[in-house]
């Protein structure tokens, strides 16, 4: 049985084991407590309210802002009613009784969490009125609005009214954090139809994502790989083995900027906070019955997906609680032909009050799979991109020695033999040139480097003994020449044939990136303790884990097996100080943290799916890619054996190591409306690393005794600390208008994107440090109904000394700056219209501006095309001299024309909207620019820019949903880069063309 076989069933039954633990310890450890849920906690609960004299509905909805609380009541009971002013500390009763005030409403505290507004003078004056003191009427009624709130859509939930800690770690409404923050909701998800990272930029402002051999995985933020958090904990780094789930979270809230000090170190450019689509049932608002949905969706390309949610309310030893069940079934291929994009996804979550004193357990686990592979276009061009024009051929010399199907690592070296030592500049299918320079020493552009007639000595050689190759002795007509790589000889298979190769049309849903398999399991868990009765005084520990079980066999070479873990344990106390003098408010927070990773990988490098394999090769509709014996290679993680035409294990180790930190934070009022944020934040980390013996070293040896296994085991282990502070000053003007500024330094892992460190790493230290400058303004409008920032930012990498730093070479936290500004606007002037926009300005830099080896085609490099005298015509495209394995050049460090960072489109901008023409039945329409950009440092491709649209329209009534969607109903033909630095000018990504979507949901 193939061990991916083994480690599913070993996941099962993990699952159904943790699953069942889970259950028996929550039920054992309620049954030693007794108390009930703490309704009268929520009545008292003190916040500061400043509501403005508004229609009754839009109260309610501040109150619900600023209480924490959640509001629900029946459709139409609130209009024609209004309020006046209510301001000051007060208590949820006492401030929702100067509300309702005259208006013959009655409140509710249905739970801790939940607050409904009847028809009815409450039972008492200055009294809420508790369940159960009419006889089960008001219950009956908060079921049915409970219902109501489910099957009613509400726009107002898209303008950022909910209170955010993400950002800072206390809960403030957006409108005060003085930092770029976007929130997400279930409800715009949904709408929206937004299923992957790529649907970000829809509705995200700094969002863009380029692909990851087409599968999206981590996001991007503000052009550089950004930090996934997991309800607040941060999760391993989502390399892009597995899809991102947009649909199974309840909220999103993407942060721009590196992470509060409370959180420990992180990336320089920003991070998303997701909650899973459990959350919210499992924390209080699970209601009085069973209730949930049944989801069908059926799209495009064979898009068949099932999902489904059920929560209600939980009782154990007399503790009350809730429950959430979220599962997601995705059977569906990817807009690449061929490629299977399919998930299984379980969310169970819950919730008892009291389980411990004053402390409520939230627990929760969520899994996982997925099955997907690569898309990306090989051999791309600036034909490709502006006709489709695609240069065709396959490798001149057969490397399967033997017939069996695919290359060995020894058939490739020997059918391809370099000149000289092996190395990382000369290896058989990837030969390194050297950059080259004017008559003053002074690098040139790649589009200045000369161009040099004639062909390699090998390829001379080759023809000259196999004339049949080259009808009509045309290539050796040319003579010997062409640009040399470093090592002064191409090796002969890295041609095409010359009697298959010449122009064809490709079609831009084909690919080359084909991967046999690419599985992968992922588990995270949390055990939450939280005392927030009192919102004066809360105290929060949390224990998290994060496992990724990561497989792919790529027969192009490229083979992994990843099992990073990591487990964190995190308090976090909060204060608000009393007996001040009324002119200041202080709040302070504490946080404590450990957090331990731990990450084995055993993989093999090669990958020559950027240009060897010919996309429209006849063979392509046989599912295979359109590969052959002559494109296939043995990979290691299904044979490793060197002596048996496999390819030995290249990487095999492991790291472990643990950060520690302690922070504090202080959010400091002013009685002008001044408001001052300090955080200080100290961090200590031990890592260590192993390289295994026995693993290849391919850059060492000849050809004829090609590679050097390891002899022993290397090791390092070393300890590195780093300080983080942020300083934020925002100022509330009249009329809801809060300039701020942000100004913070923060400590950065230097881990990669495989969530390891190096040896070198180690030794010189593998904690990084980044800076952000940030200015902004927040506004609130037209009686709330229009909220508006706009910011202007600069992040970086800083302590970086020297080109040379090999930090740098991690494309997770490269040196790089960045500055632009932005603007989102948020508009719902009736409870039947929204409307949101943004536009974002950007551009990044290498800092230093630093040289790398960078993959790029014969036709850069100086290859000129072979050229029929007698009809003019192109016989053999100077690409194809090449295209049999990678060709890089090694760009010097302080070329200023190649600075900047390519990739992001600089300028982007997004629209959504939302009508409701009647009662549950409405229409969407959203849409995007984006800006033309190169594909790659090199600027070899400019990829076009690109205006897509979406439209939808949905039915709701009663109980049944109903929604049909067109993406980009333009069929605009558009692309997207890879990521990372040395690669991104060739592979490609086609973004799907029009496209179409039906939900059907049924709520019971």
């Amino acid at each position: 049985m193939h061990k991916w076989h083994r480690r599913r069933g070993r996941f099962r039954l993990a699952f159904r084991a943790s699953l069942t633990a889970s259950l028996v310890m929550f039920s054992a450890s309620a049954m030693a407590l007794d108390d009930t849920v703490p309704i009268e906690s929520a009545r008292a609960l003190v916040s500061a309210y400043d509501i403005a004299p508004s229609s009754l509905a839009d109260a309610l909805d501040r109150f619900g802002e600023q209480s924490g609380l959640q509001v629900v009541y029946p459709h139409g009971i609130t209009e024609g009613y209004r309020t006046e002013a209510v301001s000051g500390r007060l208590s949820a009763n006492d401030a929702l009784i100067q509300l309702l005030a005259g208006s013959g409403l009655r409140v509710l505290f249905a739970n801790a969490q939940t607050v409904v507004i009847l028809s009815g003078a409450n039972h008492a004056p200055g009294n809420a009125a508790t369940p159960g003191a009419d006889g089960g009427d008001a219950e009956r009624r908060v079921k049915a609005v409970q219902l109501g709130q489910v099957t009613v859509r509400d726009v107002r939930r898209t303008l950022p009214k909910e209170t955010s800690s993400s950002a800072f770690g206390f809960e403030k409404q957006l409108l005060d954090t003085p930092r770029s923050v976007s929130f997400i909701s279930k409800e715009t998800i949904d709408l929206f139809g937004l299923s992957s990272v790529e649907d970000l930029v829809r509705v995200v402002p700094g969002a863009f994502t380029p692909s990851r051999f087409g599968i999206q995985g981590g996001i991007d933020v503000r052009s550089v790989p950004a930090d996934t958090f997991f309800r607040g904990m941060k999760r391993l780094y989502l390399q892009g083995h597995v899809n991102s789930v947009l649909s199974a979270n309840d909220s999103i809230e993407v942060v721009r900027g590196p992470p509060s000090p409370i959180y420990g170190m992180g990336k320089v450019g920003g991070y998303t906070n997701v909650r899973p689509r459990t959350s919210r049932m499992g924390e209080g608002e699970h209601g009085f019955d069973d209730h949930g949905f049944v989801q069908l969706i059926s799209g495009s390309y064979e898009h068949r997906e099932v999902s489904f949610g059920i929560n209600g309310p939980l009782e154990v030893a007399n503790r009350q609680g809730g429950y959430a069940v979220f599962g997601a079934l995705s059977d569906a291929n990817a807009y690449a032909r061929g490629v299977p994009n399919d998930a299984q996804l379980l969310q169970v979550s819950t919730s008892l009050n009291r389980f411990a004193g004053r402390f409520r357990l939230e627990s929760g686990i969520s899994l996982q799979r997925a099955m997907t592979a690569g898309a990306l276009i090989g051999r791309f061009t600036q034909s490709v991109a502006d006709t489709g024009r695609y240069v065709q051929g396959i490798p001149l010399v057969n490397l399967d020695a033997n017939d069996n199907g695919r290359i060995g690592y020894l058939e490739m070296e020997r059918g391809s033999p370099v000149v000289g030592n092996l190395s990382s500049a000369n290896q058989p299918l990837a030969q390194t040139f050297a950059w080259q320079y004017d008559a003053n020493g002074k690098p040139l552009r790649l589009d200045q480097f000369a161009q040099v007639s004639g062909i390699p000595q090998t390829l001379f050689d080759y023809l000259t003994a196999h004339p049949e190759a080259d009808p009509g002795g045309l290539l050796v007509a040319q003579g010997v020449g062409g640009p040399r790589p470093m090592s002064g000889s191409v090796p002969i298979g890295m041609a095409l044939d010359p009697r298959t190769t010449g122009y064809g049309k490709l079609d831009i849903r084909r690919f080359a990136a084909y991967e046999k398999r690419l599985e992968a399991d992922l588990a995270t868990g949390y055990i939450d303790l939280i005392s927030d009765d009192d919102p004066d005084f809360t105290i929060k520990n949390q224990l998290f884990f994060d496992s990724m079980n990561q497989y792919k066999e790529s027969e192009q070479p490229f083979g992994t097996d990843q099992n990073p873990r990591v487990w964190e344990d995190k308090l976090t106390v909060t204060r608000r100080l009393k007996n001040l003098p009324s002119w200041i408010g202080i709040n302070m927070l504490g946080s404590l943290n450990y957090r331990s990773t731990y990450a084995p990988v055993s993989q093999c490098f090669g990958d020559f799916s950027n240009n060897r394999t010919d996309a429209t090769a006849s063979t392509w509709n046989d599912g295979n890619g359109g590969m052959t014996p002559n494109t296939t290679f043995a990979v290691c993680t299904a044979n490793d054996d060197i002596n048996n035409d496999g390819l030995p294990y290249t990487v095999h180790g492991k790291t472990k190591f643990t950060e520690m930190g302690a922070a504090a934070l202080f959010d400091i009022d002013f009685s002008t409306g001044t408001n001052l944020l300090l955080g200080y934040r100290f961090d200590g980390s031990k890592a260590s690393n192993v390289e295994y013996g026995g693993t290849l070293d391919a850059i060492r040896g000849t050809s004829a005794n090609p590679g050097v296994f390891s002899p022993r085991d290397v090791s390092s282990h070393g300890w590195d600390d780093g300080t983080s502070w942020s300083v934020s000053l925002s100022q509330r003007l009249p009329g809801r208008i809060v300039p701020y500024a942000t100004y913070a330094h923060s400590s950065l892992t230097l881990d990669n994107n495989i969530n390891r460190l190096s040896n070198t790493q180690i030794g010189l230290g593998h904690i990084g440090a980044s800076r952000f400058i940030e200015f902004g303004i927040k506004a609130s409008l037209l009686e709330r109904s229009l909220f508006f920032s706009s910011a202007a930012y600069e992040q970086r990498r800083v302590s970086i000394d020297s080109i040379g730093d090999p930090s740098l070479a991690n494309s997770e936290v490269a040196g790089t700056r960045t500055r632009g500004w932005e603007s989102e606007l948020k508009w719902v002037p009736t409870r039947n219209f929204l409307m949101t926009l943004y536009a974002l300005n950007q551009k990044t830099y290498y800092t230093p501006n630093r040289g790398s080896n960078i993959q790029v085609d014969a036709r850069a490099l100086g290859f000129k095309d072979v050229i029929d005298p007698a009809t003019g015509e192109v016989v053999y495209p100077a690409e194809a001299f090449l295209y049999g394995g990678r060709a890089f050049v090694a760009l010097p460090a302080g070329v200023e024309h190649y600075r900047e960072k390519q990739g992001n489109p600089n300028t982007q901008l997004g629209f959504t909207t939302q009508f409701l023409v009647g009662p549950g039945f409405g229409f969407t329409l959203s849409g995007n620019y984006l800006s033309s950009v190169s594909s790659g440092r090199l600027q070899l491709t400019e990829l076009p820019e690109a205006r897509v649209f979406n439209a939808g329209v949905f039915r709701e009534w009663h109980k049944w949903h109903l929604k049909a969607d067109v993406f980009n109903f333009t069929d605009q033909r558009y692309f997207r880069a890879r990521n990372g630095d040395t690669l991104a000018d060739l592979p490609v990504s086609a973004l799907p063309g029009r496209r179409f979507q039906f939900t059907v949901r049924r709520d019971f």
